[in-house]
């Protein structure tokens, strides 16, 4: 309690001095920490990159700002006074805590000053992370901080002014319909919904015969996906075949998760299963049902401000046109 009330006093302070003492002794906590973790002060002192001598100096300073003795100075080999050895755990709880807290801090700091990407749930993370990677190669140096959301969330997100940056999918049957106004376009590529089972269940469905039960793993009618397979291959399976729903979810890493372990059939993003493809954990089924061709498209958010500029220039790196070319093609 001692130790923890000294850190409180300590942050509470705006006295320069106060603060510069706080960050010494986080560094003699990482110190003793080191000492108990290695059981000596020669092989502690070289973990920490100083002198033996002046990491006996730390230790002794440790012990003058707590008040109490930690090491036992009459004993060879290395003792620990009962005090030391009683609160060993809450030692390493409070250097952690202090660690982690400095993290939280400089993350919220980041999600502040940084540009928010909002992005359908399989694409945050199938392809976002190869995008943001992207933009780095390409010189665009900027913190993000990605939102997960289903399509229509993700949608809104751009539009509320939520997010700066939408990555989603989007097709002739169920566009997304965000204003020019608003956010330039983009496509990035091309992906697919494919059906797919795991082998075991390939092995059945491969050769099934017409009117026979297919076990399905399927999204929910108002899902984008739902919409999309309901618009172009699922009414036929079920003219064809007894479509048995084994699952329903809106998540199609958790539909691949089931397709896995051979619950059921089910369309899922090529860019989400491509590892499983080339691995022969799930296997095409194309006489079943032929596949649903998606964009995968990047708006970025019209703004004014150095965000605007960032998001403009960003933009143009990605597409390699100018904005005048925009207005042209738009005009």
């Amino acid at each position: 309690m001692t130790l923890v009330r000294g850190f409180v006093s300590l942050g509470a302070s705006h006295n320069v001095r106060n603060w510069e003492a706080a960050a010494l002794e986080l560094k003699w906590l990482d110190d003793y920490i080191a000492l108990i973790e290695t059981g000596s002060f020669s092989a502690a002192s070289e973990r920490r990159h100083i002198s033996q001598p002046a990491f006996s100096r730390r230790i002794q300073m440790l012990e003058d700002w707590l008040g109490v003795t930690l090491i036992d100075r009459t004993r060879k080999p290395l003792q620990f006074t009962p005090v030391a050895r009683d609160n060993q755990l809450e030692f390493r709880h409070l250097v952690a805590q202090i660690y982690e807290f400095r993290a939280i801090l400089k993350s919220e700091s980041l999600d502040s000053a940084g540009i928010t990407v909002a992005a359908q749930h399989t694409l945050a993370a199938s392809y976002v992370p190869g995008f943001l990677v992207r933009l780095r190669d390409l010189g665009l140096d900027q913190n993000f901080r990605i939102r997960s959301e289903n399509r229509s969330d993700s949608v809104g997100m751009l539009i509320r002014g939520e997010a700066e940056i939408l990555i989603t999918y989007d097709n002739q049957q169920s566009p997304c319909n965000i204003s020019d106004q608003l956010a330039l376009r983009h496509v990035l590529g091309q992906d697919e919904l494919q059906l797919v089972a795991s082998p075991s269940m390939h092995k059945t469905l491969r050769t099934v015969d017409k009117g026979e039960s297919v076990h399905m793993l399927c999204y929910p009618p108002d899902s984008f996906f739902g919409q999309a397979l309901r618009a172009e291959v699922l009414p036929d399976l079920m003219r064809r075949q007894q479509v048995i729903v084994r699952c329903v979810s809106e998540f199609a890493m958790g539909l691949r998760e089931l397709a896995l372990i051979g619950q059921g059939a089910a369309w899922l993003p090529t860019s989400l299963i491509k590892d499983d493809l080339a691995r022969g954990r799930l296997l095409p089924l194309k006489d079943l049902g032929h596949s649903v061709p998606l964009e995968i498209v990047a708006f970025f958010a019209i703004l004014t401000g150095e965000r605007g500029e960032f998001l403009k220039h960003s933009f143009n790196r990605i597409t390699g046109r100018t904005l005048s070319d925009i207005s042209t093609e738009v005009n």
